[in-house]
């Protein structure tokens, strides 16, 4: 028996070193026993690569469209650039791609060798854009010069290598000497051979032990993950392109003044004669005229010194309200979106207001990219006339992805959110904005936009809800103190711990005639633990919808922030 025994763990010893003899060199690990392939492999016949076809691989993965030279110039799809560099704009229907960088605008028009910059035409060698089979490409050498995108023509195999700049990607360290191979196999054919302590990008998921990865300058496979270090988020290449922002106010104390008519000095200075602490006034000045740009407009010239005198800046605030003017219209066509920049420009700087505050409340999935642009060249407008340029948003959420939130927090100077209308008349009756959703927006929008560019929209209204007997939901806002007489002088308001409000309900009338009123109460109790987000966020400040619906009492606790 014991002979047997040492027979057995004899061959479980062979068994074992049999193993380890066949998991080949290199840093591998073995595939069941599988041979480890020492061949180096072929990837220009791999991928299918001519003299004047080249890969693509961004933020290292390898793309499935392909570069091509011609005239000495090497062109990417320009599918690519648009997914790598968003400041790429390419209008379909005029057929001209403008590049706004935060200095300049240049635009360049299919197959032709002549571009403009800031309006004054350049000769180039021969056409930086370029459609080949019905595609449009674009000059790697125009990419790489405005790009935010560290990028690099390679040889052996010829490649274009793009990594987006202040990106963070997962990255690993190799371990131990070792190889990335074609595939998920030691059996595969060897990539690149890499030293230990080499930083390489990991591309996908893990596959039979190996996982999809990329050196820094575009080999990809795939690599053992026995012979890797733990994953960490990694800037590969800092930002080259960073928009100055106007900063001439520490704290934004900004209050919304709607109009519906042209108001002057003496308006103004009885809206804010009992207020505190207002350092900005944005009033709602301009709109959409008709498609070719045009805009109506109630600024005035007295208005703006009276809030100077007061020391307040303007924010001259646009909309996109107007009933039969599509935006699309105008911002989808070129010469009609650089009127309406024009025209917003003329009129604040005619009657010397400090910003304009952009409300565009009906941005289209279609719309979307037509008004970033917008955005971009209205920034360059308002540098040049040292205008600070803000944007009014809804709270973050995927139904509004068309706003492109990243995009506006790397232009504009500050980003802000409409902390409020959290139910509607669609929703069913709640809160205007209930704590828990305001901090929710908040953590939201800090994903996504720096938090010193986020101003926090508060709201300075009620809004009561009335049901009838059939059950038909009805809506009503006013003022903070109206709607609080309201509910007090009709029952005893509740304080709701979770909602950080008082709540009040009550029915009037019987039978069929019955309504039930419903009021979730903005007041000082309820802005202040909202108000208290700015500085534990480090928030740039609030602004308030809107002047003249606001209590009394809320002047001393807006002062404080």
């Amino acid at each position: 028996m014991r002979r047997k025994i040492l027979i057995l763990i004899g061959l479980m010893l062979l068994g074992l070193t049999a193993c380890s003899i066949d998991r080949g060199a290199g840093g591998d690990h073995g595939d069941s026993g599988a041979k480890a392939s020492k061949e180096k492999a072929n990837l220009k016949e791999y991928y299918k690569l001519s003299n004047d076809l080249f890969l693509v691989v961004t933020n290292g993965v390898v793309s499935e469209e392909r570069a091509i030279r011609s005239n000495g110039q090497v062109y990417v799809p320009f599918s690519i650039v648009k997914s790598m560099d968003s400041r790429f704009y390419y209008n379909r229907t005029e057929e001209q791609l403008i590049i706004t960088t935060p200095e300049s605008v240049l635009y360049y028009w299919p197959d032709s060798n002549k571009h403009t910059l800031d309006g004054n035409t350049v000769q180039d060698d021969t056409a930086m854009l370029r459609t080949f089979d019905g595609k449009l490409y674009l000059s790697v050498s125009v990419f790489s010069s405005y790009a935010d995108v560290s990028t690099r023509v390679i040889n052996e195999p010829q490649r274009v290598v793009m990594y987006r700049n202040g990106k963070k990607l997962p990255t690993v360290n190799t371990t131990k000497d070792t190889v990335i191979r074609l595939g998920a196999s030691i059996q595969k054919d060897i990539v690149e051979e890499l030293k230990a302590g080499t930083q390489i990008v990991r591309t996908g998921s893990a596959e039979n032990g190996y996982l999809p990865v990329a050196t820094v300058d575009g080999m990809a496979g795939f690599v053992s993950q026995m012979d890797i270090s733990a994953e960490t988020q990694t800037v590969l290449y800092e930002k080259t392109v960073n928009y100055p922002r106007i900063t001439t106010i520490d704290h934004v104390h900004l209050m919304w003044h709607q109009m519906w008519a042209t108001q002057g000095a003496a308006e103004l200075r009885s809206m804010v004669q009992n207020t505190k602490g207002i350092n900005v006034v944005s009033p709602t000045w301009f709109d959409f005229k008709d498609t070719s740009g045009a805009i109506t407009s109630f600024a005035n010239e007295s208005y703006v010194q009276e809030a100077h005198s007061r020391g307040m800046q303007v924010w001259a605030l646009c909309s996109d309200f107007a009933k039969d003017v599509k935006g699309l219209d105008i911002l989808s066509n070129t010469v009609s979106r650089i009127n309406l920049e024009n025209n917003l420009i003329n009129e604040v700087t005619r009657v010397g207001a400090d910003g304009i505050n952009l409300d565009f409340e009906y941005i289209t999935k279609d719309s979307g990219p037509h008004y970033i642009q917008f955005i971009r060249e209205l920034y360059l407008l308002c540098r040049r006339h040292n205008l600070a340029l803000s944007v009014d948003n809804f709270v973050p959420n995927a139904g509004k992805s068309q706003y492109q939130l990243a995009d506006q927090a790397e232009i504009i100077d500050y980003v802000i959110f409409m902390a409020y209308d959290e139910h509607y008349k669609g929703s069913g009756a709640g809160a205007v904005a209930s704590f828990p959703w305001v901090q929710m927006s908040v953590n939201n929008a800090i994903a996504i936009v720096p938090n010193e560019k986020i101003v926090l929209g508060i709201p300075l209204y009620n809004r009561m809800w009335m049901t009838n007997a059939a059950g038909e939901l009805s809506l009503e806002d006013n003022g903070m103190a109206k709607h609080a007489e309201t509910a007090k002088a009709n029952a005893t308001p509740v304080w709701d711990e979770d909602l950080k409000q008082y709540y009040c309900e009550y029915t009037k009338g019987k039978d069929k005639n019955a309504v039930k009123y419903q009021i979730w109460l903005e007041d000082v109790t309820s802005l202040e633990y909202k108000l208290n987000l700015i500085p534990e966020y480090n928030l740039a400040g609030y602004a308030g919808w809107k002047l003249g619906l606001e209590s009394s009492d809320v002047w001393p606790l807006l002062e404080k922030y």
